[in-house]
């Protein structure tokens, strides 16, 4: 026959070292779990850390092209003016030559008549011609001149906008990784009653033990529990 605190024993050496074997797995996972979650925390500061970086080095990129930008479109501007100033000075020695060239011919005073008058005349008339023409030419290159230069600030405008479009906006990194929904460890409680259950069936259904009257009378049970007897009365 088993001997009821040998039964007891070996069944609450299996509860108790269940009980741990599970409560360690339990802590195992649970300290994995919150390793992963520092890791992925790690990983993300990083990434953060490194998109920050890029957008700096970016936005310095982008002032370096903004002064590239002014630099050229300056230089442009400069040419346009120095087109203008040539125009200009080709205008103003064209109108003195074409005066002295008038004073050179004129020679109405040794000759009267019509004729004379006529031919004094169309020097005049040649070169006023010439000079308006001049001025003509000089008006159309100021006028060339400035639509250039809108050409060019508009240019630069719209290389401006397309490299300010890649720097605007700063990093977004997005929310930080969730904490881990950690596993409660399994309560005493459970350990308790694992225990007590090794007991009542070590010792109530053991040989004299208080379930171990199956086959005696309704009676007779009732007076062994009434009594409180671990067997019964022979």
């Amino acid at each position: 026959m088993c001997n009821p605190a040998a039964s007891f024993g070996f069944q609450a050496a299996g509860q108790i070292g269940n009980y741990f074997s599970q409560r360690a797995a339990t802590k195992a996972r649970n300290r994995a779990k919150l390793l992963q979650f520092r890791y992925d925390n790690i990983a993300y500061y990083n990434d953060a850390l490194l998109s920050d970086v890029q957008w700096k080095n970016s936005l310095l990129d982008t002032q370096i092209a903004y002064d590239n930008l002014f630099q050229q479109a300056s230089e442009q501007w400069r040419q346009q003016d120095l087109l203008i100033e040539q125009a200009e000075d080709k205008h103003a020695r064209y109108n003195v030559q074409a005066l002295q060239e008038l004073y050179r011919k004129e020679y109405a005073g040794t000759q009267t008549g019509v004729t004379a008058s006529r031919l004094a005349n169309e020097g005049i008339r040649k070169v006023g011609m010439a000079i308006t023409n001049s001025q003509r030419d000089l008006m159309m290159a100021k006028d060339k001149s400035i639509l250039q230069k809108e050409i060019i600030r508009n240019d630069t405008n719209r290389r401006r906008r397309a490299a300010f479009q890649k720097t605007w906006r700063s990093p977004v990194h997005g929310w930080t990784p969730q904490p881990p929904a950690l596993e409660a460890t399994p309560g005493i409680g459970g350990l308790v009653l694992g225990l007590a259950g090794a007991a009542v069936s070590s010792f109530a259904f053991s040989e004299g033990g208080i379930f171990s009257n199956a086959g005696k009378t309704a009676q007779e049970s009732t007076e062994y529990l009434s009594k409180g007897l671990s067997v019964y009365p022979t």
